[in-house]
């Protein structure tokens, strides 16, 4: 990779920010030499984990691979924050669960009765695709299980012991400062569970002394048993606040960067209080941030309540990791909106980057020609060889409704005929192409607008008008003299429209309504070869 190349992409430029830094940002300590760098991504288990969670995953991982791309020591985490309560009960979860709230999620029973925990549970669901898309190597770690051995235990004593000083960080940032016996300390109440509901008045011996009592959220209300008790925080039957807990994860895992929501580049939001915390009680020095806007879908917030939740196993279905990659490192700042009729497009523009890469295509803008094959390059999950055999995904789309049953054979066939597939391609060739038409199919099927979709007829169904019979039969003289190769038939319409005196759109519209019964389809050409030209001569002449 060449220097120039690599700090035009984001993820080099945060890299570069990361081994170039000096100092800390708020003690002007010295940032000590570390021999290996950690990239920390993470997942609250308490929500759906839909593929809005994979663009912290993804958008880490290419700064580890920027890291490593530097020649350094890089590691990726991916850390369950899984300590975090029920804050409501889910679509499709028993409405017997509002019990549970305010519980941490690894201590509730999945609801399937599969796994012993609801954390458990949706963990390994999201575990079952999470690695497929990414290519880094992930070591994987739950906060619930390193409370509960001890790792938070040096971190907490130094935040207990500077309450005074992590009290002044916060106040900074608030318009009423915290209450006087303010805890950062949460305990698991001993009686029913909860962790949500412990309000600690004070701390004897180093125990936190606390009370479950009724907490609201915004929706719903996590009801207290009344218990009070004594809580040993060192014994990590609880957790650290986020205001404190966040800065504890960072000097444990020794986190170089971490991925956040624009919402957090805030002068007081949880990441710059964090900061200070880690600095100025942990002497860590706080992480280099890659701040990003979240994903929406058709323009509105993911919302399991809506339905609009968009899982990492539908994305599967009918397009490719890296595809996904692809759409999370191009704009890191900016407000992405995923439909699903967005995905021809998308596809498009990734192969138009996979071609400048491999050089096929050349950009005028040479800058724009370095930024695109990083962005192709980091988008891989695997370095490809040679470039791939392209199939535009809304051609793959026309030919997986032509092909009927056998859609992925029979698209290999037509592909061979339409010149997209020559006789001498590799097997590995072959299986890239059905796997974009099985993709194809699936989309066509589950997601295509309406536009997309279409089904041949079988045999003729539309009276051609008199005006347009003409030009017709000339069409389907031609189209049996011989084989032609798609600029050819474009030709063969536009000429004859021209000819004819007939306007192209009447034309395309008549042609269509012969073929598929709408007034519009596929782009012309490509599909009558894809229908075969004999096949397409013998339905025009039936008309």
């Amino acid at each position: 990779m060449a220097e120039n190349e690599g700090s035009l992409f984001w993820a080099d430029q945060i890299a570069d920010e990361i081994l170039k830094r000096k100092k800390f940002h708020y003690t002007g300590d010295k940032i000590p030499k570390f021999d290996k760098f950690t990239v920390k991504t993470s997942a609250s288990i308490s929500g759906v984990l839909h593929i809005g969670r994979l663009s912290d995953t993804i958008r880490g991982e290419s700064v580890v691979r920027s890291l490593l791309d530097k020649g350094v020591k890089a590691e990726f985490i991916w850390v369950a924050e899984d300590m975090d309560p029920l804050r409501k009960v889910p679509k499709g979860v028993p409405a017997n669960y509002k019990d549970y709230l305010g519980m941490p999620v690894t201590d509730i029973p999945d609801p399937s009765g599969t796994h012993k925990t609801y954390a458990e549970y949706h963990t390994s669901k999201y575990f079952e695709v999470l690695d497929k898309f990414v290519g880094v190597k992930m070591k994987k770690y739950s906060t619930r299980e390193e409370y509960k051995k001890g790792a938070f235990a040096p971190y907490i004593k130094k935040i207990l012991q500077n309450i005074d000083t992590v009290k002044q960080i916060q106040n900074k940032y608030r318009t009423e400062p915290l209450p006087e016996k303010w805890s950062p300390w949460k305990p698991v109440c001993d009686s029913c569970g909860k962790i949500i509901t412990t309000n600690v008045s004070g701390f004897e011996g180093g125990k936190a002394q606390y009370k479950c009592e009724d907490y609201k959220f915004e929706t719903t209300t996590a009801n207290g048993c009344g218990h009070e008790g004594e809580n040993d925080p060192l014994k990590g039957n609880g957790k650290l606040v986020w205001k404190g807990e966040w800065a504890a994860e960072w000097a444990l895992w020794g986190v170089c960067s971490e991925g956040a929501g624009k919402e957090y580049q805030v002068p007081n939001s949880a990441w710059w209080v964090n900061g200070e915390i880690v600095e100025r009680v942990l002497k860590f020095p706080m992480p280099a941030p890659i701040f990003y806007e979240h994903i929406m879908i058709d323009n509105e917030k993911m919302s399991a309540s809506k339905g609009n939740v968009v899982y990492p196993a539908d994305w599967l279905e009918v397009a490719t990791p890296e595809l996904m990659k692809f759409f999370y490192n191009k704009k890191l700042m900016k407000t992405r909106s995923f439909s699903w009729g967005d995905l021809p497009n998308m596809y498009d523009d990734y192969d138009r980057h996979e071609a400048v890469h491999f050089g096929a295509l050349m950009e005028e803008n040479k800058s724009d020609e370095l930024h695109m094959k990083r962005l192709y390059a980091m988008s891989q999950i695997e370095k490809p060889e040679k470039m791939p055999l392209q199939v535009p995904f809304d051609f793959a789309v026309s030919i997986a409704q032509v092909a009927g049953d056998d859609p992925v054979n029979k698209g290999v066939e037509i592909l061979r005929r339409t010149g997209h597939v020559g006789d001498k391609v590799t097997e590995k060739e072959k299986e890239e192409v059905k796997h974009r038409l099985l993709l194809a199919k699936n989309w066509a099927e589950m997601h295509a607008p309406e536009r997309y979709r279409f089904k041949l007829r079988e045999k003729p169904g539309f009276k051609v008008p008199s005006e347009m019979k003409e030009i017709i039969g000339h069409i389907s003289g031609k189209l049996k003299e011989k084989e032609m190769k798609e600029q050819e038939i474009v030709d063969l319409f536009f000429n004859t429209c021209k000819e004819k005196g007939v306007k192209p759109k009447e034309f395309f519209k008549t042609m269509y309504r012969i073929l598929i019964d709408k007034d519009y389809g596929p782009r012309l050409a490509p599909f009558v070869m894809s229908i075969g030209q004999e096949k397409v001569a013998k339905l025009l002449d039936a008309s």
